[in-house]
């Protein structure tokens, strides 16, 4: 957290930190980023003079993209990732959080230090096994590029815009008219009796003639329309590919030990701790001067780093920063600590990050590993680094080869590789590499799909490249007879089945509305009668089909029945007689079940009231959206 923090954020850490954005950006309808980069020169848009920087904007992007990508995986189309695709909703969600966050300040709302500095040890993108971690600390600020002020005036921001939120959300409640009226329908109970008649007997003696089947086809080509598709060849390049075949003997490994040995014994790791005095004002240089003089006095150092260190991280532990093999710090702080002899301090030492004092607490040279501690993984990684290289080699080869080739074939031996096909899929992609966009994109286009030309060279990622040719190009239209003649069979051998049914069904719902009860017609005819009693919304499968029509029933009167039959999904149909109808009563259900619903409701009404005066700030604000030049 000491140096200049310059570096993008990416891989793991990328995903834990973009998770923590994420989440505040999803409950809070709001950007973390906004106002970040302090000003740029690209101004995208302005909300009471407030300005929202490109650099903002891009922030934000990326963070949206990072959230959308961890929680999807690599099979997200690459088209929902572009900046034409995020940039609208992020811009807007910057607008949001500007509109927001003045409204929050207007109001005088404020966060105390202790509770920034609680929320910044909780966040689980800086722990490690549940525990708060100074060095994923020091190592995400460093790489998002921010500096402990500057992420902590972010955090209190965020805070403060949260606390208003809350304010507004958690102010709502709901009525118990409401919570009556939410109950009597959701909690409605309904007892009926159905019998089911199953077309699947019927299915198998029931015959379909050709000319039938033509007659369909043709009335319903509408249902049979196939969209464009392609099938392709490819090559597909990674460094796995090479990694396999490649062997290291053992010289190689002995000679990487033995530098690494040398590298290792070299190598000096000294532990430090710090006391930070951020800021360059008189302020700060009268605490420079004050800690100064009591450490001249003989002051013990942990008990002021505790007291005077604006390092809310180390202060705690009495400014332990942990050990650096010299490249941890900025260059001021790892001179003025490899000049030090164990349990000195040094004098004042200025960084961009402020001012320390720096004590060596102890310099470790640990035994370096043996040689058989080693071996799998200095082989691994020279095995990758030359996989790499002929990963690279092939690459810079492949487009050369694949050019004009009237088939892949030949440029797969020249590598080494193998040729792989794919079956027909369409624009909406299909499974595998198939569903990458940049490969459906470069399938579909003029020059490879209908000129026959082989594709450019697309780079998936940085070690995953793919070139392709179309081996398979079908117009969209409608499919031929033979390819949807089983399934038109057995649509109409359901359509007939499904006709002799509703006649039954027809004749038993006659019987029954003359008077016979519904079992005993139901014994008559060999079905089982099932019983449903107390039975509320929802459930799923033919269950669930049956649950649904009872509750699309008219109520029946005091004493009466309602009958009914209908045909399910499967093409079985069901004859149902609805007995009763109970409206939900709220006073039936448990304090807590109560106390759980009117809390619901409350939530709900928040989130409508929020958003309300979000609409209300936004309207009444002066905001200003310019575009961004490309």
């Amino acid at each position: 957290m000491l140096q200049s923090m310059r570096d993008n954020l990416k891989g793991t850490a990328a995903i834990i930190v973009a998770a923590f954005f994420g989440f505040i950006m999803v409950i809070g309808g709001i950007d973390f980023f906004t106002g970040a980069s302090g000003g740029s020169a690209d101004q995208v848009a302005e909300v009471n003079g407030e300005k929202i920087s490109n650099l903002d904007l891009q922030r934000a992007i990326q963070n949206r993209r990072s959230m959308i990508e961890s929680q999807y995986g690599e099979n997200v189309p690459a088209d929902l990732l572009t900046d034409e695709q995020l940039r609208g909703p992020v811009l807007q969600q910057l607008v949001n959080s500007s509109v927001m966050r003045q409204a929050a300040q207007e109001r005088g709302m404020v966060m105390s230090a202790a509770s920034v500095d609680k929320e910044i040890v909780q966040m689980p993108g800086f722990q490690v096994n549940g525990q708060f971690d100074q060095q994923m600390f020091r190592d995400g600020l460093r790489r998002m590029g921010y500096s402990p002020a500057g992420f902590r005036q972010l955090l209190e921001q965020e805070m403060v815009m949260q606390q208003y939120i809350g304010s507004v959300a958690d102010s709502a409640f709901a009525t118990r008219a409401e919570a009556e009226e939410v109950v009597s329908v959701s909690m409605e109970e309904r007892d009926f009796d159905y019998l089911t008649l199953s077309a699947t007997p019927l299915l198998a003696d029931m015959q379909v003639g050709d000319e039938e089947i033509q007659a369909y086809y043709d009335e319903n080509q509408q249902n049979f329309q196939r969209p464009e598709q392609v099938a392709i060849e490819y090559i597909e390049l990674t460094p796995e590919q090479f990694a396999a075949s490649i062997d290291i003997s053992d010289q190689d490994l002995r000679a990487q030990y033995e530098q690494e040995v040398k590298n290792f014994q070299a190598s000096i790791r000294r532990h430090a701790a710090h006391i930070l005095i951020e800021g360059d004002d008189e302020a700060a240089q009268k605490k420079v001067d004050e800690v100064q003089a009591k450490l001249n006095e003989g002051g013990e150092f942990e008990a002021l780093a505790k007291q005077y260190s604006d390092d809310i991280v180390s202060r705690e532990d009495g400014g332990d920063v942990g050990f650096t093999s010299g490249d941890v710090f900025p260059e001021a702080f790892e001179d003025a600590l490899a000049s030090l002899e164990v349990g000195e301090v040094s004098g004042a030492v200025k960084t961009d990050a402020g001012t320390h004092f720096i004590k060596l607490i102890e310099v470790a040279d640990a035994e370096p590993p043996s040689f058989e501690e080693r071996k799998a993984a200095i082989a691994a990684r020279l095995r990758n680094a030359e996989a790499e290289r002929e990963f690279v080699g092939a690459l810079s080869r492949l487009g050369d080869l694949a050019y004009n080739a009237e088939t892949l074939s030949g440029p797969a031996e020249e590598l080494g590789l193998s040729v792989q096909k794919s079956p027909l899929f369409s624009r909406q992609g299909g499974a595998g590499i198939t569903a990458e966009g940049k490969v459906i994109e470069a399938a579909f286009s003029p020059e490879v799909m209908e000129d026959g030309n082989t594709s450019d060279v697309l780079d998936l990622s940085e070690n995953h490249s793919v070139v392709l040719k179309v081996v398979e190009h079908k117009p969209a239209g409608v499919k031929p007879l033979e390819e949807v003649k089983e399934e038109i069979t057995q649509r109409l051998k359901r359509n007939k089945a499904g006709e002799q049914l509703a006649s039954k069904a027809a004749n038993i719902q006659s019987q029954v509305e003359s008077g016979e009860a519904l079992a005993d017609v139901a014994a008559a005819e060999g079905l089982t009668l099932e019983t449903s009693d107390k039975t509320r919304r929802g459930g799923f499968g033919a269950r669930g089909e049956v649950v649904n029509h009872v509750f699309s029933m008219d109520a029946p009167k005091p004493g009466a029945k309602t009958l009914e039959q209908f045909t399910l999904g499967t093409g079985d149909v069901v004859v149902v007689q609805l007995r009763d109808a109970r409206a939900g009563d709220l006073s039936r259900q448990s304090k807590e079940q109560r106390d759980a619903l009117m809390q619901q409701l409350a939530s709900m009404q928040g989130t409508s009231e929020l958003a309300a005066v979000q609409k209300f700030l936004a309207g009444k604000a002066d905001i200003e959206v310019s575009t961004v030049e490309e």
